[in-house]
């Protein structure tokens, strides 16, 4: 490994991302409103089914599966899915970052450090950068193993009559062992179900550590919604970057990027903005602020007009 390569990555790797601390007591404060609303049994549900009294909305994965399921439009589903689709339309797949608790699961892992350098290095497209220009699509989503987990979801869905997926999905394992450990706790009940639970996310997370960037569905169908995401994507200021200032071979924003996405470049990353999930990894490690979200894309600024020299005034010797 160049040492230029050596040094980016001992960079990315101590450089603190700002921005974590904060999405990790986001995620926290969604468990403790959960956790609290189990242990005083006031119905506000989770995140795979939550709300409040009459006010019910579904995961949007759940959604569509109920309603193949059932083989009939369910207007609690509809609704459910319309919200989502204005949710990921305005904010993009904000859900996966801020809000899942697949994520804080995995970053108490052993070796998380080791497969997260992994990934950055799977993800900074080298083959690409090596011939000097993207090799793939540079808007839309592109297509990968988690859109086939996708359609298989629901076909299984339609053909056994309930979601399958769901029996298997993170997010409504976790807080169903919440549940699960708070009755233990509270009323003695000790049930096969804590081990079973238990049992299926540890084998999720940790034999398949790459859960989220290879194999959730829930995240290829947000993608697919988000491709039309017009509002707070990233930015690079060239002004400001090194890679286009000064020609330094500055990659870490790339380094970071937990789904591979390149803004230097985004045909040679693994994803498009598509899946951004606007955890501002990027922006948090840049060494110059050169990354922004802004509310409305920006222009790039015109480049300046080639003098006129015929035009110039004449100086005096």
């Amino acid at each position: 490994m160049a040492r230029s390569e050596t040094t980016r990555k001992t960079a990315a790797a101590g450089r603190p991302l700002k921005t974590a601390r904060l999405r990790l007591l986001v995620a926290l404060g969604v468990m403790a409103v959960v956790a609290v609303g189990y242990f005083t049994v006031v119905g506000v549900g989770n995140l795979c089914a939550g709300g409040w009294g009459d006010l019910v909305l579904l995961c949007p994965l759940g959604a569509l599966g109920s309603m193949i399921a059932q083989h009939t439009i369910i207007p609690q589903a509809v609704v459910s899915l319309a919200l989502a689709t204005a949710a990921l339309l305005v904010f993009g797949r904000f859900f996966c970052s801020w809000v899942c608790p697949t994520p804080l699961l995995q970053k108490v892992l052993p070796n998380r450090g080791e497969r997260a350098a992994a990934r950055a290095e799977a993800s900074c497209g080298g083959s690409c950068a090596s011939c000097g220009g993207g090799c793939g699509k540079s808007k839309g989503v592109k297509l990968d193993s988690r859109h086939a987990i996708l359609g298989a979801a629901l076909v299984s869905t339609l053909i056994f009559g309930f979601p399958v997926f769901c029996l298997v999905c993170p997010v409504g394992l976790t807080f169903a062992g919440v549940l699960l450990v708070m009755r233990l706790f509270a009323f003695g009940e000790a049930t096969w179900a804590i081990i079973a639970v238990a049992a299926v996310l540890v084998a999720e997370l940790v034999f398949l550590p790459r859960w989220c960037q290879n194999l959730c569905p829930l995240g290829a169908l947000q993608s697919l919604v988000a491709a039309g995401n017009r509002t707070f994507v990233p930015a690079v200021d060239p002004s400001k970057c090194l890679k286009t200032t000064k020609g330094v071979a500055c990659d870490l924003c790339v380094g970071v990027c937990e789904e591979g996405i390149n803004l230097h470049d985004v045909a040679a990353g693994a994803t498009t903005l598509a899946d951004c999930t606007k955890c501002r990894n990027c922006a948090d490690v840049c060494p110059t602020g050169a990354i922004s979200f802004p509310l409305l894309p920006r222009k790039a600024p015109a480049a300046a007009p080639a003098p006129d020299f015929d035009e110039l005034p004449e100086t005096e010797a």
